[in-house]
Order: C-alpha cells, then sequence, then structure tokens
C-alpha cells in the first residue's frame, strides 16, 4: 500500500464523516458539537489543499536552496484543531475546576505554541512538534475529565447515544498513539 492511497482513504474517509455530520446536524446544532462539524469541514478542506498544494506546488514556502515547504498548513490546523477541541469539552465539563483546568490547557498550549514559532521552530519549514506533544497530553486529559465525569453521572447508562463518548473514544486513541510515534520520529530525526 502506497503513502498516496494511505493519504486518499484519509482525506476521502474525513470528506464522508464530513458529510454524514452535515446530514445529522440538525440533532446537535443547539450544542457546541456543532464546532466540531466546523472542525471535521476545515480538516477536510485542510487535507483537499494540502493534495493540491503537493500536486501544483503553488502556496508553498520556498526556502534559500529552494527546496518547498508546506507545514503552515498544517501547523495552523493543529493551532486550529487542538483549541476548538479546548472549547468542546470546556463547554460539556459540569466541575468549575475541570472547566478552569481546561482553559489552562488551552492558554498554556497557545502561548507554547507562540513561542515556539517565534524562538524555536521555523512556522513555515518546520512541523510544530513539541506543540502537538503538550496538545496531545493536554487533550487526553480533557477527554479523561469528560470521561470520569460520565462514569459519575445517570448519563452512564446511555452512553452509547452520547456523541462526545464516540468522539471521545476515538480522540483518545489517537492521540495516545500519536505522542509515542511523534517522539520516535523527532528522535530517529535527531540521531539517524
Amino acid at each position: 500500500m502506497t503513502i498516496d492511497l494511505i493519504r486518499g482513504f484519509v482525506k476521502y474517509s474525513e470528506l464522508i464523516a464530513a458529510i454524514v455530520g452535515t446530514i445529522f446536524f440538525y440533532k446537535y446544532k443547539n450544542t457546541p458539537l456543532k464546532y466540531f462539524l466546523y472542525l471535521l469541514w476545515y480538516i477536510t478542506l485542510t487535507e483537499f489543499l494540502g493534495w493540491y498544494i503537493r500536486e501544483t506546488g503553488n502556496l508553498t514556502y520556498i526556502d534559500e536552496d529552494g527546496i518547498h515547504y508546506m507545514h503552515w498548513l498544517y501547523n495552523t490546523l493543529e493551532f486550529i484543531t487542538f483549541n476548538t477541541l479546548f472549547f468542546i469539552y470546556s463547554k460539556y465539563l459540569e466541575s468549575i475546576n475541570y472547566k478552569k483546568w481546561v482553559r489552562y490547557f488551552a492558554y498554556i498550549f497557545s502561548i507554547v505554541f507562540t513561542i515556539n514559532w517565534i524562538f524555536i521552530q521555523n512556522y513555515f519549514k518546520e512541523g510544530a512538534e513539541m506543540p502537538v506533544i503538550l496538545g496531545s497530553i493536554f487533550l487526553i486529559l480533557s477527554i479523561l475529565f469528560y470521561l470520569i465525569e460520565l462514569l459519575r453521572s445517570e448519563k452512564i447508562i446511555v452512553f452509547h447515544r452520547l456523541l462526545l463518548f464516540w468522539i471521545s473514544v476515538g480522540l483518545l486513541l489517537f492521540y495516545t498513539g500519536t505522542i509515542p510515534f511523534t517522539l520516535k520520529v523527532n528522535e530517529y530525526m535527531l540521531f539517524p
């Protein structure tokens, strides 16, 4: 299986998820999960724009050696994704302490992200390594706060009907696997 086939599968899976989310939008249009649909569409459009940029070379950052980079697109995606998810979880959490923690996570992530691009990494040439790892850890903690509240509430009886529960399971699996992968890839790049 080639990387292009995997990219195509991911791209079209995201498109299908966004379309299905749009079809069922009426079920959650008055909840904070509406922002998740907006995020799904943003991710989908970013993936298709990334494909267009890869194919045409347009909208790339070209360094002094003539190398094309498009990290700006995915770095922006990471910033928006984490902050949107922090916002959604802060709206669903009932505990004032948990809400505060998630807001702190969003602030700290945004500050670290900004400092990283001003002083450490080139926003246009390099992927967001440290901010993504930090955002992943903060998001996992936010999801755990949500799951703890769910376990302590009456909603646990109907957890299988809660859309945020299934989104949380998917995000938890994805970001738990992303952290070691990101660390290993970065270690390989630093020490080949």
